[in-house]
């Protein structure tokens, strides 16, 4: 199996599990193995599953190595970069998806579990808008 395959691979087993998750949630709910009196608990694992796969992907993007390009003046930076984003994905996905679990309407859930993922993004761009202007 080649890399690419892999690639494809987990990302359709990702995606898997974001769809038959919260369905197996229907029909438990529907079968009176599960009680959800609020009926938001499909949303609910949702969300946790999707905080835990932005999770996991941030501990995987690291792991890639980033091939040696020759022009560029400091690969190592380029890597500590990489790493550096993915330390701050895995944060902001278990943030997520530990808001998911924990905060009781799922209305304000739905707009506090975006805070981390938002604060993630401007850490790392900010990261990198730093790294260009020292190498300048």
């Amino acid at each position: 199996m080649t890399d690419k395959q892999k690639q494809l691979a987990w990302g359709l087993a990702g995606a898997a599990v974001l769809i038959l998750l919260p369905l197996a949630v229907i029909a438990l709910r529907r079968w009176g193995l599960v009680e959800d009196p609020g009926h938001d608990l499909p949303g609910r694992v949702y969300g946790v599953a999707a905080g835990l796969i932005i999770a996991a992907y941030g501990n995987i993007a690291p792991r890639k190595l980033v091939r040696y390009d020759p022009g560029s003046p400091r690969p190592a930076r380029r890597q500590a970069a990489i790493r550096f984003s993915g330390r701050v994905f895995v944060l902001a996905g278990l943030a997520n998806a530990a808001i998911w679990a924990t905060i009781t309407p799922i209305d304000t859930a739905a707009l506090l579990s975006m805070v981390p993922l938002v604060l993630a993004l401007l850490l790392v761009f900010h990261r990198c808008a730093r790294l260009r202007t020292e190498r300048a």
